[in-house]
C-alpha cells in the first residue's frame, strides 16, 4: 500500500522561510541595539526593565487575541494573509520611529518616546507572527512535509542571529558613525525597510484558500472575550496535570535564564 504525499512546491517554503527571517531578525537585532538606550542615552536599569516587561505582559493578552481573530477570519484572501501583511508594515514604521531618538531630548522624553514606539512595534509584531506561524502548519496536511517546511524556515531563519552581532562593528566604529545613537537612527532605517520587505513576502507569495464561506465563530467581543475565557480554563485543567506543572517550571527557568544571560552578554 502506497501513499502520495502532496508536496509543497520549493518556491512556497522559501517564501514562508524568508518571512522566518523577518521574524528572528527583529528580535535578534533589538537585543543589540537596546545597548544603545543604557550606554549612549544613559536610561537606568529600571527603564531597561520596562522596556523589556510591558511588551511581553502585553504579549501575554494579545497573543490569544489575535490567534482567535485570525482563527475566525473571513477573507478572499484567507484567513492569515491579510494579517501578516498588516504586521509586516507596521512593525517596520514602528521600528525606524522608535530609535529617532537625540541625546539632546531629555531622558523622561526619550524613554516614554520609545516606550510608545516599542509597544506600537510589539503590537505589529503579534499581527504578523502569530498568522505567520499557524500560515506555516496550514500549508500541508502531511506531519513530514510540515517538519520540512519548519527545517527550511529554521535555517533562514537563524541566519538573522549570525547576522546581527556584526552590526557592533558598525555601531562603534567611529570610521562610520560619530557615535551608536546616530547609527541606531540611520540602522533602523536600514534593517527596518528590507526585514518588512522580507516579512511581506509570505503574504504576498503563499498561497491560501477564500475563508469566505467557512461557519468561523462571529468577530465580535464578546466572543472574543470568550476565547480568552476558553484559554484560562483550559490552562487551570492543564495545570492539575503534574507532569504538565513540571514543564512549565522548567520551561520558565529555562526561557527566562537564557534570556537573563543574553541581555548581559551585550554589554560584556
Amino acid at each position: 500500500m502506497s501513499t502520495t504525499i502532496n508536496k509543497v512546491p520549493f518556491g512556497q517554503k522559501l517564501a514562508f522561510g524568508v518571512g522566518m527571517f523577518a521574524n528572528q531578525m527583529f528580535p535578534a537585532i533589538l537585543g543589540i541595539f537596546m545597548v544603545v538606550l543604557v550606554e549612549d542615552l544613559k536610561f537606568t536599569g529600571l527603564m531597561w526593565g520596562m522596556i523589556y516587561l510591558f511588551p511581553r505582559l502585553l504579549d501575554a493578552i494579545t497573543d490569544p487575541i489575535m490567534g482567535f481573530i485570525s482563527d475566525n477570519t473571513k477573507s478572499r484572501w484567507g484567513r492569515r494573509r491579510v494579517y501578516v501583511l498588516i504586521g509586516s508594515i507596521i512593525m517596520g514604521v514602528a521600528y525606524i520611529f522608535m530609535w529617532q531618538l537625540f541625546k539632546e531630548n531629555s531622558l523622561e522624553y526619550n524613554f516614554w518616546y520609545f516606550f510608545f514606539w516599542s509597544i506600537i512595534f510589539y503590537l505589529g509584531l503579534t499581527f504578523f507572527s502569530v498568522p505567520y506561524v499557524a500560515m506555516g502548519y496550514e500549508m500541508s496536511d502531511d506531519f513530514h512535509e510540515r517538519t520540512n517546511i519548519m527545517a527550511v524556515a529554521q535555517w533562514i531563519g537563524q541566519w538573522a542571529w549570525v547576522i546581527a552581532p556584526l552590526f557592533w562593528l558598525i555601531m562603534y566604529d567611529p570610521e562610520w558613525f560619530p557615535s551608536a545613537d546616530v547609527a541606531a537612527r540611520e540602522l533602523a532605517i536600514w534593517v527596518a525597510i528590507p526585514c518588512a520587505i522580507c516579512a511581506m513576502i509570505p503574504a504576498l507569495f503563499i498561497k491560501s484558500e477564500s475563508t469566505l464561506n467557512e461557519d468561523y465563530e462571529p468577530l465580535n467581543l464578546s466572543n472574543i472575550g470568550g476565547s480568552l475565557t476558553k484559554i484560562r480554563d483550559s490552562f487551570k485543567e492543564a495545570f492539575k496535570i503534574k507532569e504538565f506543572r513540571k514543564l512549565c517550571l522548567s520551561t520558565f527557568f529555562i526561557f527566562n535564564a537564557f534570556n537573563t544571560v543574553a541581555s548581559l552578554t551585550f554589554f560584556v
